[in-house]
């Protein structure tokens, strides 16, 4: 059993180090921090609140905020609107002043950063549509 003991003792030497803390630790949180920005340069998580609280000032009315169903029954849900919209599309019909679906829809004209937060926010609900059926043909 000693001999057994003796073995491992310098098995775990290396493993006592790992818990101890790498003198590099803040240089790697600013790197990781730099890999999770967005659209517009911000953390995504900044990005996706401030885009939800334009949508939630310009959309909501009609077109539900987060994971609601739409107001207006010619309104599609924020949560489907890529499903339907190509988001870059989007994103530019946003900045040339978007005027699509019922004539009641607003006109609206939203500066490149407005856009990108909100393009960050909506790719951050979308689900599935259930309304549109994928079928396997192949």
């Amino acid at each position: 059993m000693r001999r057994l003991v003796y073995a491992l003792i310098p098995l775990s030497l290396p493993l006592m180090g790992c818990v101890q803390a790498s003198p590099y630790e803040a240089e790697i949180a600013e790197v990781q921090a730099q890999e999770n920005l967005g659209l517009t340069g911000l953390p995504v998580a900044e990005e996706i609140a401030l885009g939800r609280q334009v949508a939630s000032s310009q959309c909501a009315d009609c077109h539900g905020i987060d994971k609601e169903d739409a107001r207006r029954t010619d309104a599609p849900a924020l949560r489907y609107i890529l499903a339907d919209y190509d988001g870059d599309a989007l994103a530019e019909d946003f900045r040339d002043g978007l005027k699509v679906g019922h004539p009641e829809m607003p006109q609206f004209q939203f500066g490149p950063k407005s856009t990108d937060l909100l393009l960050s926010y909506l790719i951050s609900i979308q689900e599935p549509d259930p309304s549109i059926h994928v079928t396997d043909e192949g």
